[in-house]
């Protein structure tokens, strides 16, 4: 696989003329500001809007984009103004963004597979500066990210926060079916797995809701944090980026990642998140508006699961009306091993999207709709149903063997959301520069189907429906100061029915005042982050567990159901950050924070047989408090590029699955407990021009987790793990051969089993021809070419089914502007 993050040098000069200048907009921070009614935050932003002060002083950049190998015009090439908001595309390759403040800036042109191109300008006040670009074919490309700054992109240089970029290009050439498969060859990243499609993150060994996942910038509202059997049913090439977010930017998302230190955020962005992405300025959007239609189309096959997917996207926009559309489906079967194939790992999903938006000089509205349904096999389920954990043999023996092929579990999801989004920009306003709300409403069923003789049965059926409520405030630059400021309410409701019903049907309702401010003093920037958040919980009477009665339980092994009583928590979290340009293109960034976590619902209330355990929750968990501290050391420049990062944090209260010696139905009692807890480690990147345009990259991550209180390892941590590739460039064609090493993970936590070291062989090779209007991608990926037989110590059923063995997939994407 390839990884490939670092800028290449600039095409132009500056021709402005002189001027005064003042700090560039870079960087990112939001300010806090809590409110006791969640209309506050609005209320407070209509005031200052209707305060009318002197407009700010404003210029014009404008410029061409070629590229060097035909010297033709370059149309959609993104535009970016870094840490002002501004952005736009390229229109039969001329651009043109107004109202830029004067000042002094970074100015980036990219495009797909084309090298990224940037510049220095000076923009003075009622003049126009011209900023031509040319781009080239490469490997390479400038890191933006959208998620963590203050005011607008950034450079991921310039941030606060250890920031992963995965593109378009590099998921469509990889074709993975799910995000986790995605993600789980970046740096300090794994992936967490019952089969292929139940598939999720983690980060720094930080699973389930300490890690969350949005799109464009709304939660997700999918069930797969709250259990190993539930998947991710987001189709990540559907995506045009994912950013992985480690650091204090993930405030402002939520206890549950532990005030942004701890776990981390991914964000999944969508081609047209630009236009109703809460993380995104709207400064620039009528900029951006040219008239037209844009659009990608895709399709993939892989040998190893017979996998085959398609997809489409359509963007457009006429005067101030933008629409959008996106569709595709994708299914696997079987998947290959080198022993044989794994029963019951088929998968498929399908999905659609539209929105229609309006967008004038002042006020801005969209509105969108997405249809999920997907079904994936849960391989070896029935197993854990009849008490196995992990690592036990098998008690059915041949008997078992023949059930394979007349028992499978699935588990079916369907997800709809609706979404509105409005908005105010360029405000004249001397502190305001814009506002957005977003109100969400999302709909998520879970069946787990059991299907014998080809007939389907429900044995549990679970429904979480998320309203969500949240608005951001973005702050003009004042001299030295900027930040983003706002609120969010969520309300829950979660019901349970059948034989996996564990929890009992709960509300929770969720307020939460967040923001943060940077101050820029040069070549240093110093940032102060804080959110307070506030969790009801509202349990019903509890159901009975299957077939079984608590109560029954209660009598026959002394266990008592927790008590659904209602819970209510307030916290509070606080980070600062400095970040310092050290010169020669290197920065240092330190980051401080004291955060908390409130428990799940799952991990109050949960009580019955859940993947080959009885499980106990306990209604008297408290918060986890975090005291985390970030290290991180970055270097760019045109033939080396680094990014290493480092991290320790002590956490009171840690909440994990312990399990007992007393023994339930023929499963082992996993009581949930809590503990403290160290976890240090670092992720790190580094990447070498060898010679012209090929390079070296080598990704590394490693996490030490111990609960202190008994000096063990806790419970699935992922091991060491290194990748290193070689991206050889020669024209249209990128050859990228690696190699991907997991040591032996041999520090467990008792009844967890070890797992073995193995490295992977594998290669990508992808051919690129950008024309003018439109950009063709034809790749070949093969994976695990010496058909190594190794499993995945995230993976639930590790001792149960090795990991995918050799197979080639092919994709082809179509984008046009």
């Amino acid at each position: 696989m390839s990884d490939v993050t670092l800028s290449m040098t600039v095409e132009a000069r500056n021709t402005a003329g002189r001027g005064n200048v003042r700090p560039g907009h870079r960087g990112r921070a939001p300010g806090s500001s809590p409110r006791s009614s969640r209309l506050a935050v609005l209320a407070v932003t209509a005031f200052l809007a209707a305060w009318p002060v002197r407009a700010q002083e404003t210029g014009v950049v404008r410029g061409t984009v070629t590229l060097i190998e035909n010297g033709g015009l370059v149309d959609g090439a993104v535009i970016l103004i870094m840490g002002t908001g501004a952005f736009t595309l390229t229109d039969d390759g001329d651009f043109e963004i107004r109202n830029v403040p004067a000042g002094s800036y970074e100015v980036t042109a990219q495009r797909d597979r084309l090298a990224a191109a940037s510049r220095s300008i000076i923009v003075i006040a009622g003049e126009t500066v011209t900023a031509d670009f040319v781009l080239s074919l490469s490997p390479v490309r400038e890191e933006v990210t959208v998620t963590t700054p203050a005011v607008g992109a950034a450079a991921t240089l310039q941030t606060f926060n250890a920031v992963t970029t995965v593109d378009s290009l590099q998921i469509a050439r990889e074709a993975p079916n799910t995000i986790g498969e995605a993600l789980e060859h970046e740096p300090g990243v794994a992936n967490r797995s019952f089969g292929p499609g139940a598939s999720r993150p983690v980060i720094r060994g930080f699973g389930g809701d300490r890690v969350l996942i949005i799109e464009d910038g709304i939660r997700t509202g999918d069930l797969s944090a709250t259990s190993d059997h539930h998947g991710m049913t987001i189709d990540p090439n559907s995506a045009e980026r994912i950013e992985i977010v480690r650091g204090p930017a993930t405030l402002l998302y939520g206890s549950s990642v532990v005030g942004g230190v701890v776990g981390g955020l991914i964000n999944i962005i969508t081609p047209h998140a630009a236009y109703r992405n809460l993380l995104t300025p709207p400064e620039s959007y009528g900029d951006s508006l040219t008239d037209g239609t844009r659009g990608q189309l895709g399709t993939d096959f892989g040998s190893a699961n017979r996998q085959a997917g398609t997809y489409a996207n359509l963007q457009r926009s006429q005067g101030n009306l933008l629409y959008w559309a996106s569709g595709g489906r994708r299914q696997t079967g079987d998947y290959d091993t080198p022993d044989g194939p794994v029963f019951n790992s088929a998968s498929e999903l399908s999905s659609a999207r539209t929105g229609l938006g309006y967008f004038g000089d002042r006020a801005f509205a969209s509105g969108s709709f997405t249809f999920e349904d997907s079904r994936f096999g849960l391989p070896f389920e029935d197993r854990f149903h009849a008490g196995q954990a992990d690592g036990e043999e098998d008690d059915y023996g041949d008997e078992e063997e023949g059930l394979e092929e007349e028992i499978a579990i699935d588990l079916a999801s369907r997800r709809r959301v609706g979404r509105f989004d409005v908005g105010l920009r360029n405000l004249d306003n001397r502190f305001i520069q814009g506002v957005r709300a977003a109100f969400t409403a999302i709909d998520v069923a879970d069946d787990h189907v059991d299907t014998i003789g080809g007939v389907d049965n429900i044995d549990t059926r679970f429904n979480n429906r998320t309203y969500v409520t949240r608005a951001l405030v973005y702050q003009r630059q004042l001299e030295h100061v900027t930040g983003r400021f706002g609120g969010e309410l969520q309300v829950r409701d979660f019901e349970a029915t059948g034989a996996e019903a564990l929890a009992p049907r709960t509300d929770q309702t969720t307020f939460a005042a967040f923001g943060y401010e940077e101050l820029i003093f040069s070549r240093y920037r110093l940032q102060l982050g804080g959110r307070v958040e506030r969790n009801d919980y509202m349990a019903a009477e509890r159901a009975s567990v299957g077939d079984r009665d608590d109560r029954d339980a209660e009598e026959e092994h002394h266990l008592e159901p927790p008590d659904p009583r209602d819970r209510q928590f307030l916290g509070a979290s606080a980070s600062v950050g400095l970040h310092a340009d050290i010169g020669a293109g290197s920065a240092f960034v330190a980051s401080l924070m004291q955060s908390h976590r409130v428990p799940a619902l799952q991990e109050l209330y949960n009580f019955g047989p859940h993947l080959g355990n009885f499980e106990v929750g306990n209604p008297e968990l408290e918060p986890e408090t975090t005291l985390g501290l970030d290290f991180s050391l970055r270097h760019q420049s045109s033939r080396v590029g680094s990014d290493l990062n480092f991290y320790v944090y002590d956490i009171e209260n840690f909440i994990f699955g312990d399990h007992t010696t007393e023994v339930v139905d023929n499963l082992r009692v996993l009581d949930i407990s809590q503990g403290d807890s160290r976890f240090v480690g670092f992720d790190a990147r580094g990447r070498v021009r060898v010679a012209g345009d090929t390079w070296a990259t080598l990704g590394i991550g490693y996490v030490n987790a111990t609960l202190t209180s008994t000096d063990e390892a806790l419970p699935r941590i992922p091991p060491l793990r290194a990748t290193f590739n070689v991206d050889i460039h020669a024209g249209a064609l990128t050859v990228s051969p690696g190699l991907a090493v997991t040591a032996r993970q041999g520090r467990v936590f008792h009844e967890e089993t070890p797992t073995d070291g193995y490295a992977l062989v594998n290669v990508d090779a992808s051919y690129v021809w950008p024309r003018q209007h439109r950009a063709h991608v034809l790749s070949f990926t093969g994976h695990n070419l010496t058909n190594a037989l190794y499993a995945n110590h995230m993976s639930f059923i590790k001792d149960l089914a090795p990991e995918m063995g050799r197979g080639l997939s092919v994709s082809y994407s179509l984008r046009f502007f």
